[in-house]
C-alpha cells in the first residue's frame, strides 16, 4: 500500500510521460475494487487465481505471511505495441522501485509519446 500511495502521489509525473501504472494483486475483485478507490490515478487488477503471475513466472510458493503464495514484486515496462521494453525483478522480496527510479526507467526505455508502465 505504501508503494501504491507513492505512485499515486506522483501520478502527474507519469501522466506527462503518457505512462500508465497498472498493479496486479493476488486478491479477489471486490478487495481490489476497494483498494482502487484509494488510488484513482492507478489501474488495479485482480489475479485471485494467479494466472497472470504464472504466465509472468513470478509466483513465490508459500512466501506470503499467511503461508500462501505471493507474487514477486516485478515491474514491467510495455510499449503501446505490447512489446516488453524492460523488466525489474529484485532479488529481495521487499525491494521496490521508488517513483523516481521508475520514472527514470520510463525515460530510458520508452519513447515519451508511447509509454505504458506496469
Amino acid at each position: 500500500m505504501v508503494e501504491l500511495g507513492e505512485l499515486e502521489a506522483r501520478h502527474a509525473d507519469f501522466d506527462t510521460r503518457n505512462a500508465r501504472i497498472v498493479a496486479v494483486a493476488l486478491e479477489d475483485p471486490a478487495t481490489v475494487a476497494r483498494t482502487q478507490d484509494k488510488f484513482p490515478h492507478l489501474k488495479l487488477a485482480a489475479d485471485k487465481d494467479g494466472k497472470l503471475i504464472d504466465v509472468a513466472q513470478v509466483r513465490h510458493a508459500r512466501a506470503a505471511p499467511d503461508g500462501g503464495d505471493a507474487a514477486a514484486p516485478t515491474t514491467v515496462l510495455i510499449d503501446r505495441a505490447g512489446v516488453v521494453r524492460w523488466i525489474f525483478r529484485p532479488e529481495r522480496y521487499l525491494t521496490r522501485l521508488s517513483p523516481d527510479e521508475l520514472l527514470a526507467a520510463v525515460d530510458q526505455h520508452l519513447a515519451p509519446a508511447t509509454a505504458s508502465a506496469r
